[in-house]
C-alpha cells in the first residue's frame, strides 16, 4: 500500500470497497459472499443495508417519474 501511496489503505478496506461496488452493481449477497469467501451468510449480511438503499433509490425515482 505504502509504495502504490495509499498508506491509510488497508485490504479490509479493499473488501469492503469490493463489496459495495458488487451491491450497488446488482450482485445478490449471495454472490457478494461467494467472491469475498464467507463462509458463514451472516458474514455478507453486514453488507444489506447498501441493498436498502438501492432499493430506496429506485423508489424515489418512481416517484420522480409520477410526478413529471
Amino acid at each position: 500500500m505504502d509504495r502504490a501511496g495509499l498508506p491509510n489503505v488497508h485490504f479490509h478496506d479493499l473488501r469492503h470497497s469490493t463489496a459495495s461496488a458488487l451491491i450497488n452493481a446488482g450482485a445478490s449477497l449471495y454472490v457478494v459472499g461467494q467472491i469475498l469467501g464467507h463462509k458463514d451468510p451472516r458474514s455478507t449480511q453486514r453488507y444489506a443495508h447498501l441493498k436498502d438503499e438501492i432499493k430506496r433509490q429506485a423508489l424515489a425515482r418512481i416517484g420522480q417519474n409520477l410526478g413529471g
